[in-house]
């Protein structure tokens, strides 16, 4: 009742209520609706297009593999649109290939011919091969041929790397073989001083020694542009080393640098070589005394060598080669022969004590002596073994050639300039060994001289 009471009295609330419009129940949205309605948002555009990307570089990898799909037609299309000069071209090609295809065929099939002479047949190192026409006869002569011809490369210049000997009064007893590296020199290399070449201590005093009997001669495995110049410091007179070899008379062989002894044209049996490489002398050991290479510090080892060198000049031995051959199973040559002198000396004195016994009492020798002048301590020296005076000697004579050296040393190297300029290349070793120029090589010089000013000045 008193709802309706009021209801009555209040007709305009009602209509209010009724105007007041229903809430509406909630919606549910799904994700891809959602997407539907939102905006999408545009990019700015880059106002640097592809062309001009391309002229700055910049190209995007499916431009860059468009062209060269693009470019790679281009070149299949080049290459099959052939203009009548490039096929012209392939057929003189083709021509030229076949050529040499057939002469290089003919070439191996004439090097694997028959043997010319009986002489080519025999002339081979690794045994004879007979003639015929099998595949294998035509396959090892084939084959000892193209060895033969490249051998060319690893041969020596010339097959006697030295003259004739000398007339009897200029020669030597013996011919000595010197190695140069490690031996008479040593070089080094640092980052401070660069290369270096250091003397051996004792190296003038060796030389000069064995200079009267022996004819010196310096081998060297190493090229003459590199190594000729240290030569010419060692001996500038050119008074002691006679000849001068380097990697040029080598032979080339199995890897190794070989000096061949053989093509020295010298007799071996009165050749000594003192070698630091064994390879260097693998074709004669036994005429190689071999010593420890020199790492560059101070040592006597040249000079402790000089008795036993002397030893084999002045003995009256035939052969040098047995003598050599003793030492070869030793470490050490040097220490081994003070061995043997120590025990030669000792067994000397055993021979001779009466020489010794004698030596201190007088005698009608020390009397006649003492008469004409002679001094008691020299009347009543010991005797000397005769190693000790041939060493006397040969001091004396290496004293006599020093002082006669440093006493015309400025005339020699004058002479020896006027005769490279008159004569050609004469030098202070030649003419000591050979003697002056007969009067027809002086006559026949004189006339190349002249001809060459006329011609240099037509």
């Amino acid at each position: 009742m008193l709802a309706r009471t009021v209801l009555r009295a209040c007709p305009r609330g009602i209509a209010a209520a009724r105007a007041v419009p229903t809430v509406p129940k909630p919606r549910f949205f799904s994700n891809s609706s959602l997407k539907l309605n939102e905006k999408k948002e545009e990019k700015p555009k880059s106002i640097l297009d592809d062309d001009m990307l391309a002229k700055a570089g910049f190209e995007d990898e499916q431009s860059a593999s468009e062209k060269k799909e693009s470019s790679d037609k281009s070149a299949r299309r080049k290459r099959r649109t052939k203009t009548s000069k490039d096929l012209q071209r392939e057929k003189w090609s083709n021509i030229f290939y076949g050529a040499t295809l057939v002469g290089g065929v003919g070439y191996l099939g004439y090097m694997a011919r028959d043997w010319d002479s009986a002489e080519e047949q025999k002339d081979l190192e690794g045994g004879e091969i007979d003639n015929g026409y099998t595949p294998g006869l035509m396959y090892e002569r084939l084959s000892r041929r193209m060895s033969k011809a490249f051998s060319f490369f690893s041969e020596p210049v010339f097959e006697n790397l030295l003259p004739p000997p000398p007339p009897e009064q200029y020669r030597r007893p013996l011919t000595l073989v010197l190695a140069l590296d490690d031996l008479l020199i040593h070089s080094s290399w640092d980052t401070k001083h660069g290369w270096r070449t250091a003397k051996r201590p004792g190296l003038d005093y060796f030389l000069g020694y064995l200079s009267q009997y022996y004819e010196i001669v310096v081998f060297s495995t190493n090229y003459q542009m590199t190594s000729e110049r240290t030569v010419v410091k060692i001996d500038p007179l050119r008074a002691y080393i006679q000849y001068p070899l380097f990697r040029e008379a080598c032979r080339y062989k199995d890897g190794k640098v070989i000096k061949d002894l053989s093509l020295l044209n010298r007799d071996l049996n009165k050749t000594v070589a003192v070698e630091v490489d064994k390879d260097a002398v693998s074709m004669q050991p036994e005429n190689a005394i071999m010593l420890k290479p020199w790492n560059g510090e101070s040592d006597t080892t040249l000079v402790d060598l000089i008795p036993l060198l002397e030893y084999l000049a002045t003995q009256p031995i035939k052969d040098v080669r047995p003598v050599i051959k003793s030492f070869s199973q030793s470490d050490d040559v040097i220490a081994e022969y003070k061995q043997r002198e120590a025990r030669l000396r000792a067994k000397w004195k055993e021979e001779n004590k009466h020489l010794f016994e004698r030596a201190g009492k007088p005698n009608v020798g020390t009397f006649l002596g003492s008469m004409v002048g002679m001094s008691p301590s020299a009347l009543s020296r010991e005797p000397k073994m005769p190693l000790d005076i041939i060493r006397e000697h040969g001091q004396a004579q290496y004293e006599n050639l020093q002082k006669f050296l440093r006493e015309n040393t400025a005339k020699f190297l004058e002479e020896e300039q006027k005769m490279k300029d008159e004569y050609g290349k004469m030098t202070l070793n030649k003419l000591m060994t050979e003697g002056m120029p007969t009067p027809e090589d002086i006559a026949k010089q004189q006339a190349e001289k002249a001809a060459a000013e006329t011609n240099g000045s037509a």
